[in-house]
């Protein structure tokens, strides 16, 4: 399913994280699995989730109100802001606070589905069945599982799109001139 796809420097890096922290299946990607692997402390309060790390303690609030994929899915978005963020956004610069966010979101896609567990996967062509099963199989909200299916489907595009640009450019190869968009 996923031929041609050129995961993300954060899809890398996201990649390696659940590979340190011993996850490789996606029955382990869940918040008490996750939290205790990679010793982020996790409360659940009547408040909208967020983020904060104290004298090195990371801790991820959850808001208890939503259903158990919502949870996971806002604790990825929290996970990413206490792994790769610093400062308090209350005091930054508004365009600062939503570059932080856009990558908060990104790695919600790629922490619950990633690329690397869904090698080998085989996938219905139809973009509805194709979501419904990866967000069965992950545990997510099927609006997740539909953009993180949309968005592979787009990177595969693309690549195949660049590759027979590539073919038509004398004197470039791949390797010079490697694509790897965010979106």
């Amino acid at each position: 399913m996923i031929l041609n796809y050129v995961p993300t420097a954060l899809e890398q890096w996201t990649d390696q994280l659940w590979r340190k922290a011993g996850i490789r299946e996606p029955s382990q990607l869940n918040v008490d699995e996750v939290a205790s692997r990679l010793n982020v402390w996790v409360h659940y309060l009547d408040e909208t989730s967020r983020a904060l790390e104290y004298m090195g303690m990371r801790s991820v609030l959850i808001d208890k109100r939503l259903n158990a994929r919502e949870q996971w899915e806002d604790f990825l978005h929290e996970l990413c802001h206490v792994l790769r963020h610093a400062g308090n956004q209350t005091l930054m610069p508004k365009s600062f606070c939503e570059v932080q966010e856009a990558e908060a979101n990104r790695f919600v896609l790629y922490g619950a589905i990633p690329a690397s567990m869904l090698m080998g996967m085989a996938i219905p062509d139809h973009l509805e069945e194709g979501a419904e099963l990866l967000a069965e199989r992950f545990g997510v909200t099927i609006p997740l599982a539909l953009r993180r299916l949309e968005q592979i489907r787009r990177r595969i595009f693309a690549q195949i799109l660049w590759e027979e640009a590539l073919k038509f450019s004398p004197g470039r190869s791949a390797s010079k001139m490697a694509m790897s968009p965010e979106s």
